[in-house]
């Protein structure tokens, strides 16, 4: 789902594709065909072009975010490009609420640059106040017939005019709910502000889904779409930061098994012992009684031969932490490692686990309580 290829480094910015571009020949081709008269290959060329054009506009637009976060020495990971848009990742928020005001706005404000800089040289144009008429009222008629760089530059004008604005309505992903976020922080508290701007953000997607179906604009309906799922999962993902946060390590500790699965063992012997549990991960310990990584049950029964050592199939890489640390950092840093699990130790000796499964296990009966509650309210 997420794959890209890199294409370059831009200004310093490592610069990747995403592998929806594939998409986009196939799209240029249905906008080129007209029924009854086969594939206009003018219109091949048009929207080709169109498609390069709005390809350097929202690089122009992430790269204003990514060399203002540079600026303000904060890491710019990478640009990622989609057909309709783009990201620029910053792993971590600047501290300043200012900070993050001008990294957000700067992909807007190089959009707005853009359209300044066209905008003059539309209106020196000998039809440039009928042009400039036209372009940003796309629903009127066009009286004069413009040459290649008046719609170069109508279409520079339109488009930049477009990504501005659009990227600051106050909908979260989009940059100005992204700001609005920044801005409510402070006085209202993380999650306060990430609720407003999610709702917000599902509110007018909701809204734009609506206007897209009366335009007939399947772009916009995407685009809709895009900010409405984005604001599902950031609403969803700051719940479960707030269960996770409310929760301790202890409540959620996996003892260790009387019965350990090592390193040498066979793989028959790892598969009886997990059939003797309900865990889908488990540890393996060297010869010496060290924790030495996870094994993955559905590993062993699908892949492995019973006949082979365990540690031709487990997994070595884990994190470790005290009881007493927060669940919720905890979590952030085993997804961070990209493993199954942490060891939790207590005067130098493993007295737990703290298991991916587990957490999602937790996260699910804690969604599924407050949907008991929900209906129960509502029944009442």
């Amino acid at each position: 789902m997420f794959r890209t290829w890199r294409i370059g480094r831009i200004l310093g910015i490592p610069t990747e594709l995403h592998w929806s571009f594939l998409l986009v020949p196939a799209a240029i081709l249905v906008y080129a065909y007209q029924p009854g008269l086969g594939l206009r290959w003018t219109q091949v060329q048009w929207w080709t072009g169109i498609t390069l054009l709005l390809f350097l506009f929202v690089l122009v637009h992430e790269l204003g975010h990514a060399l203002t976060a540079r600026a303000r020495g904060v890491r710019a990971e990478k640009i990622i490009l989609f057909p309709l848009g783009g990201g620029a990742l910053i792993p971590e928020e600047p501290e300043r609420t200012f900070d993050q005001v001008l990294i957000y706005a700067a992909g807007p404000l190089a959009n707005i640059l853009l359209a300044l800089v066209a905008l003059p040289l539309l209106l020196w144009q000998p039809n440039g106040a009928y042009l400039l008429q036209f372009y940003l009222n796309p629903f009127g008629n066009l009286i004069v017939l413009p040459s290649l760089t008046e719609q170069l530059l109508g279409i520079t004008l339109a488009v930049n005019a477009i990504l501005a604005l659009g990227n600051l309505l106050p909908a979260y992903p989009l940059d100005g709910g992204r700001i609005l976020r920044a801005l409510l922080k402070k006085p209202l508290g993380e999650r306060s502000a990430t609720v407003i701007t999610t709702l917000l953000g599902m509110l007018i997607g909701g809204g734009l889904v609506g206007v897209s179906f009366y335009l007939g604009d399947p772009l916009l309906g995407l685009s809709a779409l895009f900010i409405v799922s984005f604001s599902a999962i950031e609403l969803n993902r700051g719940w479960q930061r707030r269960r996770l946060a409310r929760a301790s390590i202890t409540e959620m500790l996996r003892p260790p098994l009387n019965e350990r699965i090592y390193a040498a063992d066979r793989v028959y012997r790892a598969r009886a012992i997990f059939a003797g549990t309900d865990a889908k991960v488990l540890p393996v310990y060297d010869n010496w009684n060290q924790l030495s990584g996870f094994v993955e049950r559905e590993v062993l029964m699908r892949e492995a031969d019973r006949e082979h050592p365990v540690e031709f199939y487990y997994e070595a890489e884990f994190i470790t932490a005290t009881a007493a640390e927060s669940l919720l950092v905890l979590t952030e840093r085993i997804v961070d490692a990209d493993v199954y699990g942490a060891a939790i130790y207590s005067r130098g000796e493993v007295v737990g686990f703290i298991l991916t499964e587990d957490v999602i296990l937790h996260l699910d009966r804690s969604r599924r309580r407050f949907y008991k509650r929900f209906t129960n309210r509502a029944a009442s």
